[in-house]
């Protein structure tokens, strides 16, 4: 079969409809892949993210501005993913920091309406492969400036783990993971749905982001990595050979079943043994004095809360953050993203942000009922990623933020281009 005539002006010449979805493409593409990379904390080392947000935004405005109707359309259908960030621009009107809240509301409003054109615009296997490069630039430069220092030092956190060209060594741990999990998706895809080399560089990208998640020392994402690879590859067992199958599917199934008998026999502690092995105890590095703490300031203001991001920054709660530090978080987090929802917009923001996570996933689960495709488990696969980081670390709460973006962009794309309505594949 050949390709079909491209169209033709009146001179012969190539039409210039041609050229304008050409430029559009490549417009869309790299406001993804920059939205991605900036929300993935790429560039925060070289202080750049501020004005590259501003290029981002401008960037979105311009181009939904140009497809309004038919976005206005989509996003009419789907207001659910507007809940949360309305609920926490509303939070303006009770907020003890009024001016924050409304320009951090403005910025995750914003943030949502970002992801989801990006969802809008592209399928779920389009987008796979746009995050996994992003993610996976950010990967290998680490990798570059941990041999060579040649994006320059700090090169390690103060508790030794690895930072590469992150701020922080959590950073390189939780999108090295996520660059991981979408690397293996594009290389179990099957021959018709990506190009032969770029399921090769896919399943060498693979061992590159393992191999630096366990540098970084970011023990949440240690701990999760052979977890989602299990599962990712469990959800793909059609697609392995059968002889890996059956040595897979067996270690499971010994590991579960031997691993317990054998502790007690030995007369091991799992909890002790883990703790042990990850450097952590039982207090999970200060999380359960945060999420105490957490819970005495959100009972004074249960059903509303403070205002969006407007806890961190008031005086009258200088004491709390005091708290906070003290239990060792020196981020404005309480690393649990029920808790940083409460603190800010209450029952309201929790019940709204729940919505979206529950939206997003229900979605990613049906595609891959339906289809069980190598896809569709990735895109299920990376929707549960952020609610599981999400529960110790700080996301699903704040603006500009890629486990929110991700949610948002993932169930967008599966609701508008893996339907059966929409008559077309991820």
């Amino acid at each position: 079969m050949t390709a079909p005539a491209l169209p033709m002006g009146p001179s012969g010449a190539i039409s210039p409809r041609v050229g304008q979805r050409a430029f559009w493409r490549l417009f869309d593409l790299s406001l993804a892949g920059l939205a991605i990379m900036v929300a993935g904390d790429t560039f925060n080392r070289w202080g750049v993210s501020g004005p590259l947000w501003a290029l981002i935004y401008a960037m979105a405005v311009l181009r939904i501005l140009t497809v309004w109707p038919a976005f206005h359309r989509v996003l009419a259908r789907n207001r659910i993913w507007l809940a949360y960030p309305l609920v926490a621009l509303s939070s303006v009107v009770w907020s003890v920091d009024r001016p924050l809240t409304l320009v951090a509301g403005v910025q995750l409003t914003m943030s949502v309406l970002i992801a989801f054109f990006i969802g809008w615009r592209f399928a779920p296997r389009k987008l796979i492969v746009i995050g996994m490069v992003a993610l996976g630039a950010g990967v290998l430069a680490s990798a570059l400036n941990w041999a060579t220092l040649a994006f320059g030092g700090p090169l390690h956190s103060a508790v030794g783990g690895l930072l590469g060209i992150y701020t922080n060594k959590n950073m390189l741990g939780h999108f090295g993971l996520m660059a991981a999990l979408l690397a293996m998706t594009v290389a179990l895809l099957p021959p018709g749905q990506a190009p032969r080399g770029l399921r090769i560089a896919a399943l060498a990208l693979v061992p590159l982001c393992v191999f630096m998640v366990v540098l970084s020392l970011s023990m949440t994402a240690v701990l999760l990595l052979p977890c989602f690879l299990v599962l990712l590859l469990l959800l793909n067992r059609r697609r392995l050979p059968p002889g890996l199958r059956f040595a897979m599917l067996s270690g499971i199934v010994l590991l579960i079943g031997a691993a317990p008998l054998a502790m007690g026999l030995a007369g091991l502690d799992p909890l002790a043994l883990l703790f042990q092995a990850t450097g952590k105890d039982a207090t999970l590095t200060g999380r359960t004095e945060l999420w105490r703490i957490a819970a005495g300031q959100i009972a004074q203001a249960p059903l509303t809360g403070f205002g969006f991001r407007a806890f961190w920054e008031s005086d009258q709660f200088r004491a709390a953050h005091f708290a906070v530090l003290r239990a060792g978080s020196t981020a404005p987090s309480f690393h649990n993203f029920i808790a940083d929802v409460m603190i800010g917009s209450g029952l309201a923001g929790l019940v709204a942000i729940l919505a979206l996570v529950a939206r997003s996933l229900s979605l990613g689960l049906c595609f891959y009922l339906r289809e069980g495709s190598p896809v569709a488990a990735g895109s299920l696969v990376t929707l549960l990623l952020p609610l599981s980081l999400a529960l110790v670390e700080p996301y699903l709460y704040r603006q500009h933020e890629l486990m929110m973006g991700w949610m948002v962009m993932m169930g967008v794309s599966i609701f508008c281009h893996a339907k059966p309505l929409a008559g077309a594949q991820g």
